[in-house]
C-alpha cells in the first residue's frame, strides 16, 4: 500500500520557513510490503504503464496457489445471500471532499466571479460555497474500473492536479495533472462543468503550472527534463511548444495588460520572459542587473499595466518592467522571512504571502509593505475579489476574510505524509490519522473539522522496520491506525506505540501501550468493548484489556505483518490477513491459533468485513492479480455491499458476497493509492481516504 507523488519524498514542505519548498515533481516508488517510499529518476521519461489486471492470464495449479495461498483457508458461510455477479444497484456520489493540495504547488486557491474559493485537491477541482458548505467538483464521479494511467480522460483529471488558475473574469478555471501524457482542462469556475481539453504529448510527466488570460488562451509549463513551455489558444490549438530553463519551472503567469500575449515563467535560478504572438515565443531571460540573482523564484504574477512582479526564496520581492526587447529588474525589496509563495496584484495592489506565514499588502511603486496580515503557516496563496480575501497554507487550511479580519477558516485537512488511519465512531463523528502528527475529528453532517490533536510530542524512531520516509517527522509523530469505541480512542503510532485517549478528552493520553516493536496498520475494539486488538508489522496481533489496557495475550501465527482483521460479533474470534497472504483465526480471550478456524467458524457472525482474503470477497480482484492491488475492503451494514479501495486510486462497490466475475461499479475522485474505505453505520455514507493524496472523500 501506498502511493506516487509528484513532490519528493526526501522535502515534502517545511512550515518553519527555512530552506526552500520547491519539490521536483518526481514519482514516488512504494514498497508495500515494507511500508517504504523512494523517489524515482527524474531524470527519465515515464513511459511504462501500471499492469492492466483485466488483460492477466487466469493462474490454474500450483501457480494459482502461489499467487493466492489463503484459497486453502476459506471456507463457504453457512448464511449468506445469493450470489449475484451483477453490478450493486446501489451507489454513491461525492458529496464533500476534506482535502486542500498544499505541499508543492503554489496560488492554487482563487475566487471565482460568485466569490466562492476554487481549489484542488487529489484529481478533483473543488468550488466550495463557504454559505451553505456545500461543494461542486470538476471530476469525480463513476467510471470504469481501469488503471488511472490508461483510464479515459476525456472529461475530467485522472491523476494528481498539480495546478490551477483563474481567467481575470474569474467564470473560467485551468488545471493541469500528472502523467506521462497529462491533461490540461478548461471547466467552469462557477459551475465545475468542462470546457475545453488539451492532451501534452508523452514524456511531458505532469504540468507543473499553468494560467489563462482574458482571451483564454492557455499557457503552461511541464516537468519534462527540458521544462517544455506550451501556448494553446481560445480553441484549444497549440501556437507553440518549445524548451524552456534547464532549471525546473515553478510558476507561469500572463500579462494582464489588456491585448498583450507577454507572459513569464519563474524558477529555480531563472526568470523567463515570453511572447506569444512571436513564432516561438522568443524567450529571453530576465535581466538582474544589480539586483542581485536569488536562488529561486517560486512565484510570478503582472499588473494591467505590463510590470511583472517575482518572489524569491530569500524573502525578496522583485519588479520587472519592459526596456526594449529585454524585460529588466528595476526594484527590488526584502518584504519576508523565508521564500515568497504567493503573489497577487489586485485593484492597484500588490500581495504577497511566504514561509514566515504573512500576508503583506505592498505598494506596487516602492515595493513596501501598508498593512501585514498573521496566519498560522505558510501561505501557499492569496486572492481578494469584492473585499474579501481566501489564503491557502502549508498546514492544509483555507481561510477566507474580510479586509484581513474575521477570519474564517473554510477548510482544514492532513497535509504531510499519507493518511491511513480512518474510523468512525457511536455518534457518527469521523477520525482520521496520518504522517502529519494530526488526529483529525470530522463531522459528516456540517461538514466540517470539530477538533484536531496531536499524534504525540515524543521524538522518537520505530524499533525495528519504519513505515515511511514521506514525512520529515518523526515515527512516534506519524499515525497509520485508529480505533474507536463509546469511550476510547487508540492511536497506533509508526515507533509501534499505541496510546490510549477518553474520546472526551482526546488531548490526554490515558496509557501507552509499547509492546508492538513495529509499526501498526490496523486496530479495533471488540464489539463487547472488552478487547482492544492490534495488528503490528512485527506479524503479531496484541489483545489488551480495555478494564486498564494490561496486555492479555499475543496472537503470533502469522509469517508477515498483519494488514486486517475482524472481531466476530460474540466477541470470541479474530480472522486476519497477513502480508503474506494468510488468512487465520484466532480464539480470544486465550489468544490461540484455531488451525481448524476454517471449518470451525463458518457459522460465525462476523461483526465487521475487513478482511481481504475470505470466500465472500474472493471476486473482488481482477483476473491474474495477488492481491497486492486492493488496500482496503468493508461491509455496508445492511450486508449487501462490498467496499474496496484500489491501486488504480477507486473506490469500488461490490455486491455481498463476491463470488469470481463479480462487476463493481467504480468511483474516481482520489489520485493516489486508496488506502482506507468505511461505510457510516446506517450505510448512508461512504468514506474513503487517499495515501498520499491526503484527503478524505465523503460519498
Amino acid at each position: 500500500m501506498g502511493c506516487g507523488s509528484s513532490s519528493e519524498a526526501s522535502a515534502p514542505g517545511r512550515q518553519d520557513g527555512g530552506g526552500d519548498d520547491f519539490n521536483d515533481g518526481n514519482r514516488i516508488v512504494f514498497d508495500k510490503k515494507t511500508g517504504r517510499a523512494c523517489v524515482t529518476d527524474g531524470g527519465k521519461d515515464v513511459e511504462c504503464r501500471e499492469d492492466d489486471f483485466f488483460a492477466v492470464e487466469e493462474a490454474t495449479g500450483e501457480q494459482f496457489m502461489a499467487l493466492r495461498p489463503w484459497i486453502g483457508q476459506i471456507a463457504e458461510p453457512d448464511n449468506h445471500n445469493p450470489v449475484n455477479n451483477d453490478r450493486p444497484d446501489t451507489t454513491y456520489s461525492l458529496e464533500y471532499v476534506y482535502g486542500y493540495r498544499c505541499a508543492d504547488t503554489r496560488q492554487n486557491v482563487h475566487l471565482n466571479a460568485a466569490g466562492q474559493p476554487v481549489y484542488m485537491t487529489a484529481a478533483l477541482g473543488v468550488i466550495l460555497d463557504c454559505n451553505s458548505n456545500t461543494q461542486k467538483f470538476f471530476g469525480g464521479g463513476e467510471v470504469e474500473n481501469t488503471a488511472k494511467n490508461v483510464a479515459n480522460d476525456n472529461n475530467h483529471h485522472t491523476d494528481d492536479v498539480l495546478s490551477l488558475k483563474i481567467c481575470p473574469a474569474r467564470q473560467t478555471a485551468v488545471s493541469g495533472q500528472v502523467g506521462a501524457r497529462p491533461t490540461i482542462f478548461c471547466w467552469d469556475a462557477c459551475t465545475g462543468e468542462k470546457k475545453q481539453r488539451v492532451k501534452v504529448g508523452k514524456g511531458a510527466r505532469g504540468i507543473a503550472a499553468v494560467d489563462i488570460n482574458a482571451d483564454g488562451w492557455v499557457c503552461a509549463v511541464d516537468l519534462h527534463n527540458d521544462h517544455q513551455v506550451y501556448v494553446f489558444d481560445q480553441s484549444g490549438n497549440q501556437i507553440f511548444k518549445e524548451k524552456g530553463c534547464q532549471d525546473k519551472s515553478l510558476d507561469i503567469a500572463w500579462d494582464r495588460k489588456p491585448g498583450s500575449k507577454l507572459f513569464g515563467v519563474s524558477g529555480r535560478k531563472h526568470v523567463e520572459f515570453w511572447d506569444a504572438s512571436l513564432p516561438g515565443g522568443g524567450s529571453k531571460g530576465g535581466l538582474f542587473g544589480g539586483e542581485g540573482r536569488p536562488k529561486a523564484s517560486p512565484v510570478i504574477c503582472w499588473d494591467e499595466s505590463g510590470c511583472a512582479f517575482t518572489g524569491c526564496n530569500a524573502g525578496k520581492i522583485y519588479a520587472w518592467e519592459r526596456d526594449g526587447s529585454y524585460t529588466k529588474a528595476v526594484r527590488s525589496a526584502k518584504v519576508h522571512k523565508g521564500f515568497v509563495s504567493a503573489l497577487k496584484f489586485l485593484e492597484g495592489c500588490l500581495y504577497s504571502g511566504a514561509a514566515d506565514g504573512r500576508v503583506c499588502v505592498l505598494d506596487p511603486a516602492t515595493l513596501q509593505a501598508t498593512k501585514c496580515i498573521e496566519f498560522a503557516s505558510c501561505v501557499r496563496a492569496i486572492d481578494c475579489f469584492q473585499g474579501n480575501m481566501v489564503v491557502g497554507q502549508r498546514d492544509g487550511t483555507i481561510t477566507c476574510c474580510t479586509d484581513g479580519n474575521d477570519k474564517r477558516d473554510v477548510m482544514k485537512s492532513h497535509h504531510e505524509g499519507e493518511v491511513w488511519g480512518l474510523d468512525i465512531c457511536s455518534d457518527g463523528t469521523v477520525v482520521t490519522s496520518a504522517d502529519d502528527n494530526k488526529v483529525m475529528f470530522w463531522d459528516p453532517a456540517n461538514r466540517c473539522n470539530t477538533k484536531c490533536v496531536k499524534v504525540s510530542n515524543k521524538s522518537q524512531k520505530s524499533r525495528r522496520g519504519g513505515a515511511s520516509s514521506l514525512s520529515n517527522l518523526p515515527d512516534s509523530q506519524c499515525s497509520r491506525a485508529v480505533a474507536v469505541n463509546d469511550e476510547w480512542l487508540a492511536v497506533a503510532a509508526n515507533d509501534g506505540t499505541v496510546t490510549i485517549r477518553r474520546c472526551s478528552a482526546p488531548d490526554d493520553v490515558c496509557h501507552e501501550l509499547r509492546d508492538s516493536s513495529e509499526w501498526i496498520e490496523v486496530a479495533a475494539f471488540s464489539p463487547d468493548n472488552q478487547w482492544l486488538a492490534v495488528g503490528s508489522h512485527d506479524n503479531n496481533i496484541y489483545i489488551y484489556s480495555t478494564n486498564g489496557f494490561a496486555l492479555q495475550g499475543t496472537c503470533k501465527a502469522h509469517t508477515s505483518y498483519i494488514m486486517a482483521m475482524d472481531w466476530c460479533a460474540h466477541s470470541k474470534y479474530i480472522r486476519s490477513n497477513c502480508g503474506a497472504y494468510e488468512l487465520l483465526f484466532f480464539t480470544i480471550p486465550d489468544c490461540q491459533q484455531d488451525k481448524s478456524g476454517r471449518s470451525n467458524t463458518t457459522s460465525v457472525e462476523w461483526a465487521t468485513k475487513t478482511v481481504k482474503f475470505s470466500w465472500d470477497t474472493e471476486g473482488i480482484y481482477p483476473s491474474g492479480t495477488d492481491g497486492t492491488h486492493i488496500n482496503s475492503v468493508c461491509g455496508s451494514a445492511d450486508k449487501q455491499l462490498l467496499a474496496t479501495g484500489d491501486d488504480y486510486g477507486l473506490v469500488n462497490l461490490f455486491r455481498d458476497p463476491c463470488r469470481k466475475g463479480g462487476l463493481p461499479r467504480s468511483l474516481r475522485g482520489h489520485s493516489e493509492h486508496v488506502v482506507r474505505v468505511k461505510f457510516s453505520a446506517d450505510d448512508s455514507r461512504l468514506f474513503s481516504i487517499g495515501g498520499y493524496d491526503q484527503t478524505l472523500m465523503q460519498w
